[in-house]
């Protein structure tokens, strides 16, 4: 036993220090070597494990500083687009209501037009009081044929007012103004946002009177004589004056309301007029002063083919507005899709290889606890000596 360890003093004093291998009981040094080796693959482990997770390889900015960097900014103009794509929405959903409300005006006044070539074929009609003092039916007048033309003609002027006082979406109406509103229709513009770029908001202003087509605010200016020029009056506003034939005294048409004076104030207003009485005040207006009756409603009928016109070339604009708006939404789309795929290639884990590297890192693992397992023995190794 004594030459035993004298034997294995010996060789422990002869294996120069840093060479070779030597065995000690205070420090397993294998031991340290595998749990090291145990360490580093359990920290490439758990990295991994939160590549996977996450799906991303680069999820704080200790893991790349550039690309990090990078990623957030990119994912901030990201949600900035995003925004935008819901601001061209509204704005696609305000321009399309308006532009079906358009067409259901449209369609209604082509038949009040027609109606008007009916009722010029149609006797006419007797009057009991020619001075009918306003928008009350005259007796006479109101059992006549032309009457009943005129009264299925308000059937259609009221459809074209409920689509224009409907054609809201979202609280804006490009159509309908009212007296409620605290910003005049002249002065009023209508912002949309349509997209983003160099840290710049980009929009599309409308102003109001481009589409609009009642304001019932139109009395809020001064005028002193039907027909004078108001920067309130919109398409189917207070009165038009229409050309007369044989007579000197114009006559006047009103769709909708009435230029009037506030009794109390003295201020002017517009007031609402239902029904209009477009065919009696025209009938009334011949016969009092005269004038060719078939010329008279030839003016009539072209008169209103020129506001079809007016809102044929509103309804244009608005379809262009349409488009614009339809390829903004596809390129901020686009863009939308260009930045996240450019994210994704910069920050997202590939899964591929990440269940790759997991199944290695686990095998890796298991082997690191073996050999740890096998350095652990050493101590056992060293206490064989002293019993041997």
């Amino acid at each position: 036993m004594a030459f035993a360890f004298q034997g294995f003093f010996s060789r422990v004093r002869k294996t120069p220090r840093g060479l070779g291998y030597m065995t000690s009981l205070i420090t397993n040094t294998a031991a340290m070597s595998a749990l090291g080796v145990l360490r580093d693959i359990g920290s490439n482990l758990n990295g991994v494990q939160r590549d996977i997770s996450s799906g991303l390889r680069v999820s704080e900015a200790s893991d790349d500083v550039a690309y990090w960097s990078i990623s957030t900014t990119m994912r901030s103009d990201t949600k900035a687009m995003t925004a935008v794509a819901e601001g061209v929405g509204l704005a696609t959903g305000i321009v399309q209501t308006a532009y079906s409300a358009m067409e259901t005006v449209r369609d209604s006044f082509v038949e009040i037009r027609d109606l008007a070539i009916m009722a010029s074929q149609e006797p006419a009609p007797e009057f009991k009081n020619l001075i009918i003092g306003g928008f009350v039916a005259d007796e006479y007048y109101a059992t006549s044929s032309v009457a009943r033309i005129e009264r299925h003609m308000q059937q259609y002027q009221n459809q074209a007012r409920a689509a224009m006082m409907s054609a809201s979406f979202a609280g804006v109406n490009l159509l309908y103004h009212t007296k409620d509103d605290p910003v005049k229709a002249s002065e009023k513009v209508h912002t949309f946002v349509v997209g983003y770029a160099q840290g710049e908001v980009q929009t599309l202003d409308i102003d109001a009177m481009d589409f609009l087509l009642l304001n019932d605010d139109v009395g809020s200016y001064p005028t002193t004589y039907p027909g004078q020029y108001n920067p309130e009056k919109s398409l189917f506003d207070s009165s038009d004056i229409l050309p007369t034939a044989g007579s000197f005294v114009p006559a006047a048409v009103y769709w909708y309301n009435i230029p009037v004076s506030n009794p109390d104030t003295g201020e002017p207003e517009a007031y609402d007029v239902n029904p209009s009485y477009v065919l009696m005040n025209i009938e009334n207006n011949i016969a009092r002063h005269g004038g060719d009756r078939q010329l008279q409603y030839s003016h009539l009928v072209n008169y209103i083919d020129s506001k079809l016109g007016d809102l044929t070339d509103r309804m244009a604009n608005l379809g262009s507005i349409q488009n614009a708006l339809e390829a903004r939404d596809e390129d901020n789309l686009k863009r939308i899709d260009t930045v996240t795929r450019g994210v994704s290639i910069l920050v997202d884990a590939d899964m591929e290889e990440s269940s790759a590297r997991l199944n290695a890192l686990q095998t890796q693992q298991q082997l690191a606890v073996q050999a740890l397992s096998i350095a652990n023995q050493q101590p056992s190794a060293i206490m064989a000596l002293f019993t041997a």
